[in-house]
């Protein structure tokens, strides 16, 4: 840590010869302050007072401060800690493939789905996500989902300093006659989208009546949730000062009722779509049981990988062979046929 960095560092912790933090802090006796072990010895060599008070020196023994070293190494840690979250907190969602310079690390795969009524906008969600400011174009050729569509994705910086995180969205289909497919999803996911349309009551309804009541039914114990109040740009436009009170008060109690944030987005303009996946992603890396269950999860997938048998280099010739006895099999079964019926 240089001397830019310690602002914030308690007043102890920085050596008074070099003014940055100490690594190997050492107790000059007779003025009773510490400092960086080769400061105090370079000073002595060519000074017989303190660095402080400037006073004469009569006792110039030091010993090491082994208290001041661990509550020094204690804060280090601490603040790498706090830095690398912070760090993380910066994360980009990348619609792409992992990084080669990434392939060997640790996957943490975390599985989102995207639930609701059909026309509230999940599958322009989804896809502005993929296509960024070209919301025009993936507006204007969305259609409806008739199956679950999966999107594949991975967040730009490591989680911990070492974990890949891989995201699996779900577009699930909203149409009542297609529900019975989506009991997979409800059951694997970590996190889901309730998405409502702003100007319907009536798919807000739904999320209430039957998606959230499905989700803590089939899905995992501890899955996060966040409301979704899509296309608040015509909620803005053409609804009126009553409704907007009714539905919002009504989303509000909801999502309180349930501890869950809300997030108004615009699929068609972009707006809050990369912050409310971001939200719900950080909500379940801090969610401690379904952190440990992704691990679990990811480490028995990356074992059974390991596990599987290499396919053998000679299995193709051997398929071959085989192949070969089969058909010389056959041609003398089929030119004994032909003398028997001669």
């Amino acid at each position: 840590m240089t001397s830019q960095d310690t602002l914030s560092v308690p007043h102890d912790f920085i050596c008074p010869i070099t003014r940055e933090i100490m690594q190997n802090p050492v107790l000059l006796i007779e003025d009773g302050h510490s400092y960086e072990l080769y400061a105090i010895e370079h000073w002595l060599q060519s000074h017989n007072s303190s660095p402080i008070t400037n006073k004469p020196l009569d006792d110039r023994r030091f010993v090491n401060n082994f208290n001041l070293k661990n509550a020094i190494q204690e804060y280090c840690t601490r603040q790498k800690t706090i830095l690398s979250s912070n760090q993380f907190l910066t994360f980009n969602i990348r619609y792409s493939r992992v990084p080669i310079a990434w392939n060997n690390k640790p996957k943490l795969n975390i599985r989102l789905s995207l639930l609701g009524s059909s026309n509230t906008g999940k599958t322009t969600l989804s896809r502005y996500l993929q296509c960024g400011l070209q919301s025009n174009f993936v507006h204007t050729n969305s259609s409806v989902t008739i199956g679950p569509d999966l999107h594949f994705f991975y967040l730009d910086q490591l989680y911990d300093d070492q974990y890949v995180i891989t995201i699996q969205l779900s577009d699930i289909p909203g149409m009542e006659r297609f529900e019975s497919c989506c009991d997979s999803h409800f059951r694997n996911c970590h996190g889901a989208f309730l998405i409502t349309d702003s100007t319907d009551i009536d798919t807000l309804e739904r999320i209430e009546l039957h998606w959230y009541k499905q989700l803590q039914l089939k899905g995992k114990e501890h899955v996060e949730s966040i409301l979704v109040c899509n296309k608040i740009d015509i909620f803005e436009d053409n609804c009126d000062d009553n409704y907007r009170k009714i539905f919002l008060e009504r989303a509000e109690y909801f999502a309180s009722l349930h501890d869950m944030p809300i997030c108004h987005t615009s699929a068609l303009r972009g707006d809050n779509i990369q912050f409310m996946f971001k939200q719900l992603i950080i909500r379940i890396l801090q969610n401690e049981s379904l952190l440990q269950q992704i691990k679990e999860n990811s480490s028995m997938y990356n074992k059974s990988l390991f596990r599987s048998e290499p396919i053998s280099p000679t299995s193709s010739i051997q398929v071959l062979l085989k192949s070969s006895s089969r058909q010389n099999d056959y041609n003398s079964s089929s030119s004994g046929d032909c003398c028997l019926f001669a």
